[in-house]
């Protein structure tokens, strides 16, 4: 007769077996045959990032354009490269109320002095156009305590967050690694390169 802990015994190792055929699995092993006989089909393991595109729910496709387009400005090459756009859709999506008011806000803003300008949103304009609609609100005093006028803020945090985005990505430390490999002394790409 068995006792209740040769039976949790016998469920805690076939639990672990559990577990170790699930791994094999997602490793692409191959086919693993448990004990009881039962088969797991070969799957083929995929990044996240690879396996879907984030479907738009927070931004508008206004404000998401107009969020590349100050991506691509603020870090030319590594922004749009490193997905500073989408990491930012993601973080502040979810963040509290503060900075989505700030990143909404600041968007449309955007948007509404490219199109006072030009006749056009943020997104289509050329680097030049962009530039010069930025450029009066970029020129406010930068410093610890947030302008008080509200697209001067909006830019301050945005440059604040494409810098720090862009330059803890993956491709940002790949990028570094192949120019000058290894770590550098100031100690960026710290996280994603080796330490040797």
């Amino acid at each position: 007769m068995m006792t209740s802990t040769n039976m949790k015994r016998r469920q805690f190792f076939q639990a672990a077996l559990a577990v170790a055929a699930g791994s094999a699995v997602l490793l692409g092993q191959g086919p693993v045959t448990v004990s009881s006989g039962m088969e797991y089909p070969k799957i083929d393991a995929v990044m996240a990032d690879q396996a879907a595109v984030p479907e738009v729910k927070f931004f508008s496709a206004a404000q998401l354009a107009a969020l590349r387009k100050l991506s691509e400005l603020m870090m030319p090459g590594a922004g749009l490269e490193a997905g500073v756009p989408e990491f930012l859709y993601f973080w502040v999506g979810p963040s509290p109320a503060g900075p989505r008011k700030i990143y909404t806000a600041g968007l449309d803003a955007l948007n509404k002095a490219a199109g006072t300008r030009y006749k056009k949103a943020l997104a289509e304009l050329s680097e030049v156009e962009a530039a010069s609609v930025i450029e009066p609100f970029v020129k406010i005093a930068w410093n610890f305590v947030p302008p008080a006028e509200p697209l001067a803020h909006f830019l301050q945090q945005a440059k604040k967050d494409i810098r720090a985005a862009a330059m803890n990505s993956r491709e940002f430390a790949a990028g570094q690694a192949s120019a000058g490999g290894g770590r550098r002394q100031d100690g960026m790409g710290t996280y994603w390169n080796s330490l040797d």
